[in-house]
């Protein structure tokens, strides 16, 4: 597995670039700013980007998706509900992306879950063909942009969010997910990063989701 985070942009986001080693295939997940620095990350990994993902369109997780576009001639995919709901407008997606989807990186499959709340389309991505991260043995792992932090939650105070639809999402789409364990890792979209079982645990919001 290829898994590098780069923290871009102006309040800090967290950009993955994610893949197989054994194809060197890749996405890049939230380029939210200083492109070049992404694909000189992408280079010197030796990865083959596919395509650009977005967990959301905020301002802070598509600005740099001009550049990566045209540097590697790769599609941009999202949900639809976010382009039609104004959250993110500026492009139109190469492929609208929707529950139950799922896309091929090498020997890696990535699911797709649509997780409303902190905007109209926010979407996570998971895959549980992942089995080791830094020496720990794991299940899986998402990528789940600003629906659930480490021991917090993402904002659903800015135009389209829903309090009730978010905490709905983390319950329905991931605590309850039988495709997800505790033992998945979670990346999100701004912080370090956690586990199911630990927000499960000591997320300050857990009582709102479990």
């Amino acid at each position: 597995m290829i898994l590098k985070k780069l923290i871009v942009g102006p309040i800090g986001t967290n950009s993955y670039i994610f893949g197989s080693s054994e194809t060197k295939e890749i996405v890049v997940i939230d380029p939210g700013g200083d492109p070049s620095k992404i694909i000189e990350s992408i280079e010197e990994l030796g990865g083959k980007p596919i395509a650009v993902l977005l967990t959301h369109g905020h301002f802070d997780h598509t600005g740099g998706i001009g550049k990566i576009k045209r540097q590697f001639d790769i599609p941009l995919m999202f949900n639809k509900n976010e382009y039609d709901s104004g959250s993110y407008h500026q492009k139109q997606a190469d492929r609208w992306l929707n529950e139950g989807d799922s896309l091929s990186i090498g020997e890696i499959t990535l699911h797709v879950l649509e997780t409303p709340g902190h905007s109209p389309g926010s979407l996570c991505f998971y895959t549980n063909d992942v089995k080791e991260y830094g020496g720990q043995n794991i299940d899986g792992i998402i990528f789940s942009g600003d629906l659930i932090f480490r021991r917090s939650i993402g904002r659903s105070d800015f135009g389209g969010g829903d309090p009730n639809l978010l905490f709905s999402s983390i319950k329905n789409k991931i605590m309850h997910n039988p495709e997800i364990t505790d033992n998945f890792l979670i990346f999100a979209g701004h912080m370090g990063d956690t586990s199911v079982g630990e927000e499960r645990r000591m997320n300050m919001f857990r009582n709102y989701f479990l």
